[in-house]
């Protein structure tokens, strides 16, 4: 019987930066009884990405997340022509998982959202939840005990048979929440992040390992990781 794998504390990261994308967003305030206008500008839309089991890889609108390619160095690719990102406008990010590997496997996907400052620190006085992602509710099972604004937990519903991708994306968009607009304060070098962690378990007591590696009840989250051979 094969050994049973937990989630590996081997970790790689990756940090990918895009040039120049823009967020403009009007709001409307009072200063000395002046109308203002806060401008949102993200230099580079940042997405940090991470893998903890070397077995599945994660892919971001369907290409593997590796090395240290620029994947957004063309604001054409996440804005579509746009000049900038339109709050209330959904732009294509889709976040999803391959498997790299000889055998199946059973997959968690982690996806934090965040506004981040122009040296990359986290900026707290923004709220994460401004910062909408939409996601697939057929193949991935958003679990709501893990889940918080900034941080979305989904589990592929199927066994990822090897050297095959999921069947769908888990994270299809993101966009900005309009109400953005009645922001307060100077954010002018603030820009939207992102960072994903793919990782998972094999198949031999795939509810045990689940357990035992994320702490979750994966038959109460109603899925079926039976035993099954790979096909």
């Amino acid at each position: 019987m094969s050994e049973v794998k937990s989630a590996s504390p081997r970790t790689v990261r990756m940090m990918v930066l895009a040039a120049a994308v823009l967020l403009v967003v009007g709001i409307a305030g009072v200063v000395q009884s002046t109308q203002a206008q806060l401008v949102f500008m993200s230099e580079n839309y940042v997405a940090e990405f991470a893998q903890t089991h070397i077995g599945v890889a994660l892919t971001e609108n369907d290409v593997v997340v590796e090395g240290d390619d620029a994947l957004l160095a063309d604001p054409e690719a996440l804005l579509g022509g746009d000049a900038q990102m339109i709050p209330g406008k959904a732009y294509a990010e889709r976040l999803s998982a391959v498997n790299t590997t000889d055998m199946g496997e059973y997959v968690r996907l982690t996806v934090r959202k965040y506004w981040a400052d122009a040296d990359g620190t986290k900026n707290p006085l923004l709220d994460p939840a401004l910062i909408q992602l939409t996601y697939d509710s057929e193949d991935w099972v958003l679990n709501p005990e893990e889940s918080t604004d900034e941080r979305l937990v989904f589990y592929y519903r199927h066994l990822l048979d090897a050297h095959e991708a999921a069947v769908a994306p888990a994270v299809k968009t993101i966009a900005i929440d309009p109400s953005v607009s009645t922001a307060t304060g100077d954010f002018s070098q603030c820009r939207v992040a992102l960072s994903a962690q793919v990782d998972s378990v094999q198949i031999n007591y795939a509810d045990d390992a689940a357990k035992s590696a994320w702490g979750v009840d994966v038959d109460a989250l109603g899925l079926e990781w039976d035993e099954v051979m790979a096909r």
